[in-house]
C-alpha cells in the first residue's frame, strides 16, 4: 500500500488535521437535516416532498409518526424519512441564521464571500472577492462551477415536537437566496422565535413549447412563536 508519509511525520501530522477539519465542516452534530433532493445513482434528483435524514432511529420513527412517508437508509449511513409532505411548520430564530456564497472543491471551501468581500480565508477577509455584480452573471459562474453559490443554514426546530432535537436545512436555490432579505425582515418584526412554514412549491413553466418543472424551497414567516404558543387551546 503505498505511503509517501512514511518519511515525513510533519505532513502527515498536517494532513490529518486537515482530515479533521473536512470531517468537522461535511458532518456537524444535528439531530435532523431537511432534504429538499436526493440522488439517483450519480444525478441529483429534486424532490416534492420533504425528505429528513437523522443519525437516530427513535428520531427517524417519530418523524414518520408526524409526517408520514417511509425511512430508507441515507448514501451517509443515515436513516432517511422521506415524508408524505411538502409544508411543515418550523420554529426559527433570525439570528441564528447564517447566509453566505460558498464554491466547493474536494469537499472545502475554496471560496467563501458575503456577495461583495471575502469571509475567509482570514487574511483575505474584508478584501473584495471578485464576483460580478449581476445576478445572471453569478448564477452562470456558479452553473459553470467557476463561482460560489449560495449556502443559507438555517436552523430549525420542529413546532410539532420540539423535544426531537435541534434540526438545519442548508439550501443553496438562488431563489431562495432572494428571497433571504425579505424574509429577514419578516423574522426581525418579530420579538423572539418565529412560527415559520418551510415548503417545497411546485413550479412549470414553458420552453419553446416544451413543459419543464422544479421545486423550490420557501420559508413563510406566520407568527411569534410564543404568541402561537398562547393561543394553542391544547398548549
Amino acid at each position: 500500500m503505498l505511503d509517501i508519509f512514511a518519511t515525513d511525520p510533519e505532513a502527515k501530522e498536517k494532513r490529518e488535521e486537515r482530515e479533521a477539519a473536512r470531517e468537522r465542516a461535511t458532518r456537524p452534530t444535528w439531530d435532523f437535516q431537511f432534504r429538499s433532493g436526493k440522488r439517483n445513482g450519480t444525478k441529483p434528483v429534486s424532490l416534492r416532498k420533504w425528505r429528513i435524514t437523522t443519525p437516530k432511529q427513535e428520531v427517524a420513527n417519530a418523524l414518520k409518526e408526524l409526517f408520514g412517508g417511509s425511512i430508507t437508509e441515507a448514501p451517509n449511513g443515515d436513516y432517511a424519512v422521506d415524508t408524505d409532505t411538502d409544508a411543515i411548520e418550523v420554529v426559527v430564530d433570525a439570528s441564528k441564521i447564517e447566509s453566505k456564497l460558498i464554491q466547493w472543491a474536494d469537499g472545502l471551501p475554496i471560496h467563501e464571500c458575503d456577495g461583495s468581500k471575502y469571509l475567509s480565508p482570514e487574511d483575505d477577509k474584508g478584501k473584495p472577492c471578485g464576483c460580478p455584480k449581476l445576478l445572471d452573471e453569478r448564477k452562470d459562474l456558479a452553473r459553470q462551477r467557476r463561482g460560489p453559490k449560495p449556502n443559507i443554514v438555517l436552523p430549525l426546530r420542529l413546532a410539532q415536537d420540539e423535544e426531537l432535537g435541534l434540526g438545519k436545512y442548508t439550501a443553496t436555490a438562488w431563489s431562495f437566496a432572494e428571497d433571504l432579505p425579505y424574509t429577514m425582515r419578516a423574522l426581525q418584526r418579530i420579538d423572539g422565535e418565529a412560527l415559520c412554514i418551510l415548503r417545497l412549491e411546485f413550479v412549470e413553466y414553458e420552453v419553446g413549447g416544451e413543459t419543464r418543472s422544479f421545486t423550490k424551497p420557501v420559508l413563510d414567516v406566520v407568527s411569534s412563536f410564543q404568541d402561537a404558543i398562547a393561543d394553542d387551546p391544547e398548549s
